[in-house]
């Protein structure tokens, strides 16, 4: 019955921003803005090479990244062969806190 009540209250909670969404959709406007409109180019921003530069990122963050894989996988790698030694050393009699049964 809680659950019931719980979901009747999360969708009527729902339905009320849907409403309150659809209410004030209304009043935004579509504005057209003219294309043509010459703006001033003396900003220094303005001559920077911007995709030259985020390519340059993706680049530098894409080769980081892959690097940073590779030396988790072998970390992960060096991590299981040294569990592994552990487990084959428990087969052979030991209680897993070194002493012999």
């Amino acid at each position: 019955m809680y659950n019931f009540i719980l979901q009747i209250f999360i969708m009527v909670s729902l339905g009320v921003v849907v409403f309150l969404v659809a209410r004030t959709l209304p009043r935004i406007k579509e504005t057209k803005t003219d294309a043509n409109v010459a703006y001033p180019k003396n900003n220094w921003w303005d001559s920077l090479p911007l995709e030259k530069i985020d390519a340059v990122i993706n680049s530098f963050s894409e080769k980081t990244l892959r690097k940073i894989k590779l030396i988790l996988m072998k970390t992960d790698n060096m991590v299981s062969k040294q569990l592994n030694k552990f487990k084959k050393n428990d087969d052979n009699g030991n209680n897993g806190n070194g002493l012999v049964n």
